[in-house]
């Protein structure tokens, strides 16, 4: 029993061991201090060579893959100077990593901090790095917007003028006047009575009876 204890307890020594001590950040008292807008020294004992890329990170279990660059490939002098941004998510658990660029195995962070003054939603942190996507060519949508626009104002012009051709011969054909006499006079009843044979025949009639 007691040698199981003592060959768990020296492989717990040897996992503490292979991990990195590499450009170890020195922890000002209290913990870090982050404010959104205001810039922080950080510092760290740098003890590779080369280059390193820090990064803010977000989250327990992290990698040197998660997170946004804040600075790529600088020299490891034991110095830089972060300024948050305000669009960053509220949380307690933000942490900065340092990555030796020879070795991205190689890596070290900062304990948890978290950043005052942040106006942001967002929960987590998107990986940088990704592509933008491509976006229309401004002269492929204006010379369609043209033949658009050309086809159809031609298409309602034709149209405009067919119908207005087709609405004038119909007023022509029904607003024939009827014919009337020449002196433009409507014809008197009186004219047309005595005209009638039957009048005529009539008046013959009574003045033989009178004489």
């Amino acid at each position: 029993m007691r040698s199981i204890f003592y060959l768990a307890l020296s492989a717990l020594a040897a996992v503490v061991a292979a991990q990195s001590t590499d450009n170890a950040f020195n922890n000002p008292p209290g913990g870090f201090q982050f404010a959104a807008g205001k810039p922080t020294k950080l510092s760290w004992t740098p003890t590779t060579e080369g280059t390193v890329t820090l990064k803010l990170q977000k989250g327990e279990n992290t990698t040197p893959a998660d997170g946004i660059v804040i600075a790529a490939g600088i020299p490891n002098s034991g110095t830089y100077s972060y300024t948050p941004p305000a669009s960053l998510g509220p949380g307690s658990n933000y942490n900065i990593q340092i990555i030796v660029d020879d070795d991205p195995t190689n890596y070290n962070f900062t304990p948890m901090f978290s950043i005052s003054g942040v106006t942001g939603t967002a929960t987590g942190l998107t990986p940088t790095g990704t592509t933008a996507s491509p976006t229309r060519s401004t002269d492929s949508t204006d010379s369609s917007t043209a033949t658009t626009t050309g086809t159809d104002s031609t298409s309602s012009s034709a149209t405009t003028t067919g119908t207005t051709t087709g609405t004038t011969t119909t007023s022509s054909s029904t607003s024939t006047p009827s014919p009337t006499n020449e002196s433009g006079n409507a014809p008197d009843p009186n004219m047309a009575s005595i005209a009638r044979p039957g009048f005529m025949l009539t008046a013959v009639l009574a003045l033989m009876a009178f004489l």
